[in-house]
């Protein structure tokens, strides 16, 4: 095929000197992106005037052969611009697109032209620039397609499909405002300049520009890399979701040392990032730069744009990253945003002309919650990095230091998962072995947390420091202020306590503060409290962040909360609130040279009795408070009572030879001091009665019951005087004894009720409902049951509300209202499994046992069976251990599997035998003489 004459320079001359709307010569590079001027006129002139150049450029480089992509655009832009008559829907948006469409044929023609003239092919154009061609090339094939979508719609149809033409003529309109940015920017005239210079001067040409200064901004793959999979696979879709019109805008928040950099570094380092962006991967650390001047210098020079002895040009930058698609990471971009609003503003704005182009994906870490203004940050956003789960922790751990043990356990335990302290220990546990590690961190805690230089990916505190100094904390007094509080309080603010809050430190501005520190990370919002993480409370107790005056008002109102009687439901509320906060208080108080020694070990008995009624059963606290107590040579009783809230913790938790030991310690103190035959000694030999009861010494506990009960009515203690009749209530029970105890505790009912006392009064009806459940009284024994739940409701006391349940479930039973059983011992298990008590949960598993052996429900009776045997053992209850086994030697008679039945009855009967209950060992044997002969008849047959 032989070409048509034709002039190709005066074409392009032609078009490079038509005068512009202002009628002023300019360059064909510099044409208005915007530009929306309606086709028609002059501009139809111009329009004719590319039309034919675009012919001409099509023939020719068709015939040339060698840059493949200059025909085919050619054509489809000389393609869409003869079309633009055909539109008769939409015509009036498809005018922008087309004059914007023009614009980019004139420059393209010039780029064209200057391929041809200068012989290049297609492996001789810079890579940005064939990126630039290709891409241009399939942004023009969809828009053909939609143009001639729009030309065939007719009818309904135009209606039907509105919104969705609509959508895609803006999508293009926007697509070639991009190309325009590009071209304008003078980017491929000036490579093709530089190529040809090149050419000239016999220089190699480098298919990949700056390539020196793009290595060193490539990020490296994190060799160390758990527990934020989920993370990675989110950003890595929202990446590539839309990734052509809508590139993503990711930032990732967190606290300092939660990962944010590594996490990054991962998302720059995968496989597919790595393949759709490959070198035009940036990554940019912004840890020193304070301004949005330093900023720009910091992204030309990653750029490979910046010119010693210049300011950096936006220009230069903007041209780099349109150039062709790139992924940029501005690390740590809290340091130039968290300054002056001033600043502040300025760095949003070079932020946002970052995310304003079409080419460019942005990542941004930073320390905090808040992301900056100004930019449309892709949805969903992603949520702060948390701490790492256990497993990932270990991981680090074992990847680094090959040594993970059980020190190492508690190590990364006790900072909470995170992962720069788990990487610290790990680090410094290749020299020095974990369970020294662990010795150094309970004496020096975050102190240990460095590798000896202040970075803040080699030293914990550095690192909080940083976020302690940021804009936003500088700017808020208030906010350390309430940092120092916080520090002192594991449990931090409730929601709910913040008006109380606002009553104690009158000169801070709590809301404000809690802003802020919510803002930088330095505090959580979990569940419904405002809490510093563990590192960071270590970190400020250690600095002494917090004032005098706060502390000393803190430690008052801890002090007051503790010494309430928590009995009372508008007390009972707050402190169930604080009741960790309060537990650190006092702590923290015996610590320390708090001056009322005796006032602080009152208090201390007293939320002691607090806590164990909610089941914190731990006497980490109590313990602590009887060896101040000694220490400080406080008065004997007080030391007394010390012993015996000791030996009542252990009594509740089921361990009777601990309770026993420490209230018989109490017990000599008495008998050697001035406490001898006192209220406090008669108090004692009850508790004693109850820890002889348990362990079925019942001659001791009757013993221990009539002498209290002499010395409380010489006393007039009328309080104990009812808990004496109420203990020896039980000793005739149990003993079968069932008038006398009736009569014991209705003695001891009308005691409690003289002096209001609505827990011994719940107390005293329960077991009354046991005693006439065994005159098998069941009317009664209902009432009594749902009487005690009232007053244990009213005490707010959740065991005993346990116990009423469970008594109602037995007394269902033995009535046949299984449906009312099963939903009594329900909810007496859920109770006692609130209050943490195994013995409760034991009692409550062997009710349900007998309730699904009575309906024939075996398999759910063997399970109740056996996790009633569990329980019992873990509350040391022997008894109980008899009962269960007792029970499931039932399960299996009734199954026929003798050997099992007789299995689980033997050991039944050792331990009925071993405890001296002659009753039930006598019970126990009669069922076992019923499983041998059994097997006798079977094995005859």
């Amino acid at each position: 095929m032989q070409s048509k004459p034709f002039s190709f320079r005066a074409a392009i001359r032609g078009i490079l000197h038509m005068p512009s709307r202002t009628e002023q010569p300019d360059s064909v590079g510099n044409i208005d992106p915007a530009s929306s001027e309606p086709i028609g006129g002059r501009v139809d002139l111009a329009i004719g005037a590319i039309e034919t150049s675009l012919a001409a450029l099509k023939e020719v480089s068709s015939l040339a052969g060698k840059i493949p992509y200059i025909s085919p655009i050619a054509g489809i832009i000389l393609q869409a611009l003869k079309m633009r008559d055909e539109v008769k829907v939409y015509k009036e948006e498809w005018g922008a697109v087309m004059q914007k469409l023009a614009n980019v044929g004139s420059v393209f023609i010039n780029v064209g032209e200057m391929c041809r003239v200068h012989d290049l092919k297609e492996d001789e154009l810079p890579p940005s620039l064939r990126d630039i061609l290709r891409a241009l090339q399939e942004d023009l094939d969809g828009m053909d397609d939609a143009l001639q979508q729009c030309a065939d719609v007719r009818g309904i149809k135009k209606v039907l499909l509105r919104t969705d033409m609509l959508r895609r003529v803006k999508q293009y309109d926007s697509k070639l405002s991009n190309v325009l940015q590009v071209f304008q920017a003078n980017l491929t005239l000036s490579l093709l300049t530089q190529l040809i210079q090149e050419r000239k001067q016999g220089t190699t040409h480098s298919s990949e520009p700056n390539q020196t200064t793009e290595s060193k901004s490539m990020p490296s793959k994190p060799q160390i890399f758990f527990g934020r999979d989920t993370e990675l696979a989110q950003i890595i879709h929202m990446i590539f979701t839309n990734i052509g019109s809508h590139p993503a805008r990711i930032a990732i928040l967190g606290p300092g040392g939660h990962g944010k950099t590594t996490l990054a570094n991962a998302v720059l380092t995968n496989g597919r990032v790595q393949e759709r962006f490959g070198r035009a991967r940036y990554f940019i650390p912004c840890e020193s730069i304070f301004s949005s001047g330093a900023l720009l210098v910091e992204l030309a020079k990653s750029l490979g744009v910046f010119k010693s002895g210049s300011d950096a040009s936006w220009s230069h930058i903007h041209a780099a990253l349109v150039t062709k698609e790139c992924i940029l990471c501005l690390d740590n971009f809290e340091s130039p945003w968290d300054q002056d609003s001033d600043i502040k503003h300025s760095v949003e704005q070079l932020l946002s002309r970052i995310t304003e182009l079409h080419s460019v994906t942005v990542l941004i870490t930073m320390r905090g919650t808040e992301r900056p203004a100004h930019t449309h940050w892709t949805k969903p956003t992603l949520l702060p990095l948390h701490t790492l789960g256990h497993d990932a922790g270990k991981q680090i751990w074992q990847e680094i230091s090959d040594n993970y043990d059980e020190s190492a356990e508690k190590l990364i335990k006790a900072v909470d998962y995170v992962p720069l302290a788990i990487t610290l220990l790990a680090h410094l546990s290749q020299v020095t072995p974990p369970s020294l590690l662990w010795r150094e961190w309970c004496k020096k805690q975050t102190e240990i947390l460095q590798r000896g230089q202040a970075h803040k990916l080699l030293n914990v505190e550095y690192s909080i420091q940083l976020s302690i100094n940021s804009g936003r904390m500088r700017a808020s007094p208030s906010a350390k202020d309430l940092l120092g509080v916080l520090s002192m309080l594991p449990d931090g603010i409730h929601i709910k306590q913040l008006g109380k809050f606002e009553e104690i430190l009158i000169e801070v501005d709590i809301p404000s503060g809690l802003h802020v520190l919510l803002q930088c990370s330095l505090i959580t919002m979990s569940g419904e409290r405002y809490q510093t993480h563990p590192i960071i409370r270590h970190f400020c107790n250690k600095q002494g962040f917090m004032s005098p005056r706060h502390e000393a008002s803190l430690k008052e109102f801890y002090i007051t909360l503790a010494s309430s009687h928590h009995l009372r439901a508008q007390n009972y509320a707050e402190m169930v609130l604080e009741v960790n906060n309060t537990k650190a208080m006092l702590f923290s108080l015996l610590e320390s040279n708090y001056a009322d020694h005796s006032k602080l070990v009152i208090t201390t008995i007293n939320f002691t009795r607090f806590h164990s009624s909610i089941g914190d059963l731990s006497d980490s606290l109590i313990s602590q408070t009887a060896e101040f107590a000694k220490k400080t040579h406080v008065a004997t009783p007080l030391l007394v009572q010390c012993l015996r809230e000791w030996g009542y913790l252990h009594q509740l938790s089921g361990n009777m030879e601990s309770a026993k030991h420490k209230t018989q310690e109490a017990e000599n103190l008495c008998m050697t001091s001035s406490c001898h035959n006192t209220p406090l000694h008669a108090g004692i030999l009850l508790q004693l009665g109850q820890i002889y009861e348990v362990e079925n010494a019942l001659s001791e506990a009757q013993a221990a019951y009539e002498k209290a009960l002499e010395l409380q009515k010489a006393f007039g203690d009328v309080l104990d005087e009812g808990n004496c009749h109420y203990g020896l209530g039980r000793i005739y029970r149990v003993s079968g004894k069932l008038n006398e105890a009736e009569a014991s505790l209705k003695r001891a009912l009308e005691l409690h009720h003289t002096c209001g006392d609505a827990l011994s009064q719940g107390n005293d009806h329960c077991l009354l409902g046991h005693t006439y459940k065994s005159q098998s009284k069941f009317d009664e024994a209902e009432k009594s049951f749902k009487k005690a739940l009232e007053f244990h409701k009213t005490a707010n006391d959740v065991l005993c509300q346990g116990n009423d349940y469970g008594g109602l479930g037995e007394t269902y039973v033995y009535l046949k209202r299984f449906n009312e059983a099963e939903y009594s011992y329900q909810k007496a298990l859920e109770l006692h499994k609130a209050v943490n008590i195994p013995f409760g949960q034991g009692q409550d598993y062997q009710g349900l046992g007998k309730l699904y052996l009575e309906m024939k429900k075996l398999d759910l009776a063997e399970a109740s069976f056996q996790s009633a045997l569990n329980y019992h053992g873990a509350a040391q209850n022997p008894l109980g251990q008899g009962y269960a086994l007792n029970g499931l030697g039932k399960v299996f008679m009734d199954r026929s599997q003798l050997k099992e039945a007789k299995r689980m009855l033997e050991k039944a009967k050792n331990i009925f035998k071993e405890v001296q209950d002659a009753v039930w060992e006598e019970h126990n044997q009669r069922l076992l003489n019923d499983v041998i002969s059994m097997m006798g008849h079977v094995s005859q047959k």
